[in-house]
């Protein structure tokens, strides 16, 4: 536990000193479309339940990870909920995360998940952020918000 927190650290502090992550995979063939379409409905519900700006999805998705928006935090929240993969106290089931990972991502989702097992924060907003921010800095490459 301690070597994964700290590794978690130590991820975090290389890319703060880098300065910026590496570029994310944007192109025909990623995000995958089906995953994309998947994911507008929820999305939709969850801008407007939360008032999230698709500005602030889109610097954090494709940009650079910042902390200052509640609304952002709750909307991948709300984006967990709706996938069913959280309950209403924001404990993420990583079972039923997997069971919506198509096959040929599986590994790119468990090697970028294997780093992000024991989130931190008070209410479920701030541990759903936790959670994308582990995973954008697991693998900047692949992560996406949708």
């Amino acid at each position: 536990m301690i070597i994964l927190s700290m590794g978690l650290l130590i991820l975090d502090l290389m890319f703060t000193l880098a300065g910026d992550l590496p570029p994310p995979r944007r192109d025909a063939d990623y995000p995958p479309a089906y995953a994309l379409e998947f994911m507008q409905q929820p999305h939709r519900e969850c801008v407007a339940e939360t008032g999230v700006s698709e500005a602030a999805i889109k610097r954090f998705s494709d940009v650079e990870i910042f902390d200052d928006d509640e609304k952002l935090k709750c909307y991948m929240g709300c984006l967990f909920v709706k996938a069913g993969v959280s309950d209403g106290n924001g404990d993420l089931h990583l079972g039923k995360v997997l069971e919506l990972i198509p096959k040929e991502f599986e590994d790119i989702a468990l090697k970028m998940g294997s780093r992000c097992l024991k989130p931190k924060g008070k209410t479920p907003c701030e541990r759903a952020f936790w959670f994308n921010k582990c995973w954008k800095l697991a693998d900047p490459v692949h992560y996406y918000l949708a």
